[in-house]
């Protein structure tokens, strides 16, 4: 038989209760009893019987989360705010991994809530009526980081996509620029449809003419940048400057045009969004939105705990600011 809470409270001197509270992450106890009881427990090697505790509490302190992409940087960055902020407040996470899909996302949905989480981050899809009606059944609070569901936005907290890449074209429009080339995002998602509405608008309100052959579609890889790129430049599109839905398309694009003998920022500015980290290693440096990725995790998570802890609490859409870094892709900034 393992070590059992008993057991700690025997070779320490507390109670089974004071054990109990201590092991659960209580506040309320003093610094040195708490360290005496965590010390023993280690030297024993009490493991917690998480089962047992949460038939008994109704909870499982297990924060359920779903990515798009765990390979993806952007998505990396706020699953470890996420993971950081909710150990911080005694829970753990249970991670799934849609790639970009419907139906994982779907499967995904259903294997947390047969696991009994307390609540649910997710970094959804987001026109798919199946998926849509598994969240409106959801039986506990559940946020979307990041991204929206198509008449669930309330539950979003999100970066003001359509804003950002509206003040970005607008930038380059107002240097001069005519012939804008914009590679969108995954077809199924939030920010993609928001972040090219942004720049349709500027276009518009400059009264420059949106063309077809000006947007490519891609799927928000490093490969998909370059494709687009080729393409554009074998079908003789002529631009001057590109703006691309993640700095992992922006890579791809730096690549391309460097292989083409086009300079940049020279003969063409090109801008990224995300910021992540490859952005300053890149040659040129890429200019590129900021989100606050890791913020985004944290603020999930502190919004989801009160949900949990309040469920009439009524949910909002709630915005985090961004800000423009502009690095060497870009001409005088």
């Amino acid at each position: 038989m393992g070590t059992t809470l008993s057991s700690v409270a025997q070779k320490t001197g507390f109670s089974v209760n004071t054990v109990s509270r201590v092991l659960r992450g209580d506040k309320n106890i003093s610094t040195k009893t708490t360290q005496i009881i965590k010390k023993a427990a280690e030297e024993l090697e009490y493991i917690p019987n998480y089962i047992a505790g949460s038939m008994r509490r109704k909870e499982t302190k297990t924060i359920g989360v779903i990515s798009a992409d765990s390979s993806n940087p952007f998505f990396a960055e706020i699953i470890l705010g996420i993971e950081e902020t909710a150990k911080k407040h005694g829970y753990h996470i249970l991670l799934m991994n849609t790639e970009e899909s419907p139906e994982n996302e779907c499967t995904a949905l259903k294997i947390l809530q047969a696991r009994q989480v307390d609540g649910l981050i997710s970094m959804p899809v987001y026109n798919d009526e199946q998926v849509t009606a598994l969240y409106e059944k959801f039986p506990h609070p559940y946020l979307f980081a990041g991204r929206k569901v198509l008449g669930l936005e309330e539950h979003s907290i999100i970066f003001d996509d359509e804003r950002t890449t509206y003040v970005l074209t607008e930038r380059f429009i107002k240097k001069g620029h005519r012939h804008i080339l914009y590679i969108t995002g995954p077809a199924q998602v939030s920010n993609t449809f928001d972040r090219l509405y942004g720049y349709v608008c500027a276009c518009i309100k400059h009264k420059i003419p949106v063309k077809r052959s000006y947007i490519i579609k891609s799927g928000g890889h490093i490969k998909d940048g370059y494709k687009a790129v080729c393409k554009a430049v074998k079908k003789g599109t002529s631009f001057t400057a590109v703006i691309c839905f993640n700095d992992l398309v922006a890579a791809g694009v730096l690549r391309a045009l460097n292989e083409q003998k086009i300079r940049v920022p020279e003969d063409v500015e090109v801008a990224g969004c995300d910021n992540l980290q490859i952005a300053q290693f890149l040659t040129p440096a890429l200019s590129t939105l900021e989100v606050p990725k890791n913020r985004l995790g944290e603020k999930a998570v502190l919004e989801l705990i009160a949900h949990m802890q309040n469920k009439d609490r009524p949910y909002k859409t709630i915005y985090l600011k961004t800000r423009m870094m502009f690095r060497e892709s870009t001409l005088n900034e």
